[in-house]
């Protein structure tokens, strides 16, 4: 059902505020997607004030109607890459959550509420990923490797290995540091918070049948694999009443081989349960994992992004997000619970479109605003920008020739998206997003500040072990690095 009149502007449509069933009313339709932003510190990955200074003040003051944080990863043994922040048992203890508060002040700043986004990465958690021993696996619901269509390497199970199964125990762990993650967000000062549930993380894996081939009460059954997101809103909800926002951002389906993965039939029987439970305030829909094939958002680097911006048609749909399909079969559920359409929108035409078609009701808006953190307010909600020209930066990812040099895939496909964390790495750093970097440069720009960082710690341990360095000297024995402004 259209939400709006067919007479409304392009802008009209996506500056409508929104009122959510807690109550929050978003001032506009554009959301900040989460996105890793591989910006906090060891050893126990606090918010990094300073940076998120940089990054979040640009986000907070772009005119968005809604802010998801980058990934927080919930348990500090199991990382799916260093670098993104952690709720840790310490959390709302200080020094650290002091921080929290902060960081939902900065984003918040300007009135745009901002929510966390909380994950766990499940068996996508590779070795020496997080704060455990080096034998000790991570955990999926079923002891199921990620596997390529092709011949699997050695390399490849050296980097992920072979995860080990979920106990009953290891499930109340998980549920508990995801409904304290939630009292952070809230106590810190957060709108609310989102669990993800997509992308092949653990959630996400207890909700496919290609990972959970579980028989007891978390799998064996369409059913029985909602058990483990069932229990998280309701236990959420118990310590996190309305008008604190829960959002869930899922799979519209795995995109494997036909009887191999989550199926779209499926996947909307999961949205069908969110949209009628009552506790939800809006769902986030996207698609695809490690070892999918098919999905138009995993494979979508090696094409150029919009040079063109659509125009809008009474009779013909543009159809510009990647699973656009799968909500127009969301659209039967005629369900009062916004649904966020996430991937592929470039446009303000293709954006309205959607929302005028009811096909959404949200626009996720993830890798355009790394290379362009104040899409909104330059040019999305811009009169001055007609509609013509209202579109996000045109671009490719230069240099993936490299990517298809790494003999393991999941690695080599994973060099695309280092593009944009090395952009927000340069926006936390106070710097512009670099559209024409490539991945050559940016693979030896990491080599170069590893070998420097190792370099300078060198040092530090070579001058500190030498005998005439007294208590007196400037060198603090106890710095973790080397002062040398």
């Amino acid at each position: 059902m259209k939400e709006t009149s067919p007479k409304s502007t392009a802008i009209e449509l996506i500056a409508q505020p929104l009122t959510l069933p807690c109550g929050l009313t978003l001032p506009n339709r554009l959301v900040k997607c989460p996105m890793q932003e591989t910006l906090a510190a060891a050893p126990v990955f606090d918010p990094p004030l300073e940076k998120f200074e940089n990054l979040y003040t640009q986000w907070a003051r772009a005119n968005y109607g809604l802010i998801i944080t980058g990934q927080v990863q919930i348990d500090i043994r199991y990382l799916s890459i260093e670098g993104d922040v952690v709720c840790h048992q310490d959390t709302l203890k200080e020094p650290h959550f002091s921080k929290w508060k902060k960081w939902a002040t900065i984003s918040q700043e300007a009135g745009t509420p901002c929510i966390v986004q909380l994950a766990h990465p499940g068996r996508m958690s590779p070795a020496g990923a997080g704060n455990r021993p080096a034998d000790m696996a991570a955990i999926c619901p079923s002891s199921v490797p990620v596997e390529l269509a092709d011949r699997r390497s050695k390399a490849l199970e050296k980097v992920l290995g072979t995860p080990r199964e979920a106990t009953l125990e290891d499930i109340d762990a998980v549920v508990a540091a995801w409904v304290h993650g939630a009292r952070v967000a809230k106590e810190a000062g957060f709108a609310g918070c989102q669990l993800h549930g997509a992308h092949g993380f653990l959630l996400s894996q207890f909700l496919s049948p290609r990972t959970n081939r579980r028989i007891d009460d978390y799998g064996g059954s369409p059913e029985k694999r909602l058990t483990l997101l069932k229990r998280l809103v309701r236990e959420i909800r118990e310590i996190c009443p309305r008008p604190y926002c829960l959002s869930v951002k899922l799979n519209s389906a795995d995109y494997m081989a036909e009887g191999s993965g989550l199926s779209t039939d499926e996947g909307l029987e999961q949205v069908r349960w969110l949209v009628e439970c009552g506790e939800i305030d809006f769902v986030e829909i996207s698609g695809g994992n490690a070892e999918n094939k098919t999905s138009k958002l995993h494979n979508s680097f090696g094409a150029k992004s919009l040079e063109k911006a659509p125009k809008m048609s009474e009779s013909t749909r543009i159809r510009e997000a990647y699973f656009t399909e799968f909500a127009e079969r969301v659209q039967g559920l005629n369900s009062k619970v916004p649904i966020q359409l996430s991937g592929g929108f470039r446009s303000r035409t293709g954006m309205a479109d959607a929302i005028d078609s009811g096909v959404c009701s949200l626009i996720g808006l993830g890798r355009s605003v790394v290379l362009q953190p104040d899409l909104p307010a330059a040019v999305l909600l811009n009169p001055s920008i007609p509609d013509d020209e209202a579109f996000a930066l045109c671009h490719i990812v230069r240099g993936q020739w490299f990517a298809r040099m790494i003999p393991v895939k999941v690695v080599g496909a994973g060099l695309a998206i280092q593009f944009f964390y090395y952009n927000m790495r340069r926006l936390g750093n106070g710097l512009k997003s670099d559209p024409h970097a490539s991945i050559p440069y940016i693979v030896f720009q990491g080599i170069l500040e590893t070998f420097r960082g190792g370099f300078l710690q060198t040092v530090e341990r070579m001058l500190l072990s030498f005998p005439w360095q007294s208590k007196n000297s400037s060198l603090d024995r106890n710095s973790h690095h080397l002062d040398v402004s």
